[in-house]
C-alpha cells in the first residue's frame, strides 16, 4: 500500500493560488484588450457616421437648355415664329449634400476636403438655422420661377417685344391653407374685386380682407378662375401660405422646364436660349457654351455660388467655353479646368456679345477674362 501523500504546506497552497491568479490575469489581459479595442472601434465608427453640421458642394450636370431634360423639351415657345438652332447653351448646376433634412458624416467631409473639385462649408452659411427641407424646396422653386420670368423678359427687351407686368403666385407652402387651391404660376387678377398694381398692393389688399377665406380672381393656363382661398392666423396676421412675385404677361407662351432643379443661377443662360430661338441662325455657331449667373430685369448678371464646381461640371459635359459672372472672378482665377476657356460677363449684352464672338471666330480673342476683370 502506498502511503498517503503528505498534505501540502500552507505556503505551498498560497503559491498554487498565486499561480492560478497569475494565469487568470494573463488570460484576462488579452480579453480586456480585445474588449477595449472593440469599444474603441465602435466609438470611432459611431463618430465617423455621426451627422455633422456641414454641407458639401459637388459638380452637378451641365444641361443644354436648347435640348431635353428627363425626356422633356426644356424650352418651348408657342404662338410666335421660332427658328432652328445648333450647338448648345448649357446651364450648370451644383449638387449639395447636407442641407436641411439631409446629413453628411465626418468621413464624407474628410473625403470632400481632399477633393479640389468639391467644397465643404458650415451649413449655416447656406441655410438659416432651423430652416426645413420643405422651406428650402419652396425657396428654390420660387427662385427658379422668378429667374425664368426675368430671363424671358430680358430676352424680349433685347428684341423690343412688349409685355405686361403681373402679380404672380411664386410658390405655395406645402400643407398651407392655400395648398390645393392655388398653384405656383397662378396670376392674381383681383383680390376681393380689386385689381392689384404690383406685389406690394396685392399684399395690402389681401391683408385688408376680413373673414377666413379670401376671394381671388386668378389666371391659370389661360383660363380665368374665381377661388376662395382658406387662411390661418400667424402672429396675429391672416395668411394663406403663399409667396408672391413679380410676373409678366408675355404676348406668346414661353415654358422652361428643368424638373426639380431650383435656384436663380441659370437666368443668364435662359435669356440667351430664348433669344436664340426667337432669332434666325444658331447663336452659338455650333459651339458648346456653358455658363451661369443670375439675371436682373435690367440685364445685370449677378454672382452665384459654386462657380468652381460648375466649371468642373461644364468640362465634364465637353463644354468648350464658359460664361462666368464678373462678380465671381476672384473664385475663378486659378481654378479654370483644362481646356475650358472662361469669359467674364457683367450684363446680358456682355453675354450676348461673347456668344456671338465665339460663334464668329471660335475663340475668346478680344473678350474679357477674369484676369482682365480682377487686374
Amino acid at each position: 500500500m502506498t502511503p498517503p501523500a503528505p498534505a501540502p504546506s500552507r505556503g505551498s497552497r498560497l503559491r498554487a493560488l498565486a499561480g492560478r491568479a497569475v494565469d487568470d490575469a494573463q488570460l484576462f489581459r488579452p480579453r480586456l484588450a480585445i474588449g477595449s479595442l472593440l469599444v474603441l472601434c465602435a466609438l470611432l465608427l459611431g463618430g465617423m457616421l455621426m451627422p455633422v453640421p456641414y454641407v458639401i458642394e459637388s459638380p452637378g450636370p451641365a444641361i443644354d437648355v436648347l435640348g431635353e431634360y428627363e425626356d422633356e423639351e426644356i424650352l418651348t415657345i408657342e404662338g410666335v415664329q421660332t427658328y432652328p438652332t445648333d450647338g448648345t447653351l448649357m446651364m450648370t448646376t451644383v449638387s449639395v449634400d447636407g442641407g436641411p433634412g439631409y446629413t453628411v458624416t465626418p468621413v464624407e467631409v474628410v473625403v470632400a476636403w481632399s477633393d479640389r473639385s468639391r467644397m465643404v462649408m458650415p451649413r449655416e452659411l447656406l441655410f438659416p438655422k432651423g430652416q426645413t427641407r420643405e422651406e428650402t424646396t419652396l425657396q428654390n422653386t420660387v427662385a427658379m420661377g422668378s429667374s425664368q420670368q426675368g430671363a424671358v423678359a430680358v430676352a424680349l427687351d433685347e428684341l423690343d417685344i412688349d409685355y405686361e407686368d403681373t402679380v404672380l403666385v411664386a410658390g405655395v407652402q406645402e400643407g398651407a391653407p392655400a395648398d390645393g387651391t392655388l398653384q405656383a404660376g397662378d396670376v392674381i387678377l383681383a383680390v376681393d374685386g380689386t385689381e392689384p398694381t404690383d406685389v406690394a398692393s396685392a399684399q395690402t389688399l389681401i391683408g385688408d380682407v376680413a373673414g377666413e377665406k379670401i376671394p381671388l380672381r386668378i389666371l391659370r393656363d389661360g383660363e380665368e378662375l374665381d377661388v376662395k382661398v382658406p387662411t390661418h392666423v400667424v402672429d396675429g396676421a391672416r395668411q394663406m401660405g403663399i409667396l408672391l412675385g413679380r410676373g409678366h404677361d408675355f404676348p406668346f407662351d414661353v415654358n422652361i422646364g428643368v424638373g426639380a432643379i431650383g435656384g436663380p443661377s441659370a437666368g443668364m443662360m435662359f435669356s440667351l436660349s430664348v433669344y436664340d430661338e426667337l432669332t434666325p441662325g444658331a447663336l452659338t455657331g455650333g459651339h458648346r457654351i456653358a455658363g451661369t449667373g443670375t439675371i436682373e430685369e435690367d440685364g445685370a448678371v449677378g454672382a452665384i455660388g459654386g462657380i468652381r464646381q460648375k466649371m468642373v461640371g461644364a468640362q465634364a459635359s465637353d463644354a468648350e467655353f464658359f460664361l462666368a459672372p464678373a462678380a465671381n472672378c476672384e473664385e475663378v482665377i486659378g481654378f479654370e479646368p483644362e481646356g475650358l476657356e472662361v469669359v467674364a460677363v457683367s450684363t446680358f449684352d456682355d453675354a450676348l456679345q461673347a456668344t456671338e464672338t465665339i460663334a464668329a471666330t471660335g475663340t475668346v480673342e478680344g473678350l474679357p477674362t477674369c484676369e482682365d476683370v480682377s487686374s
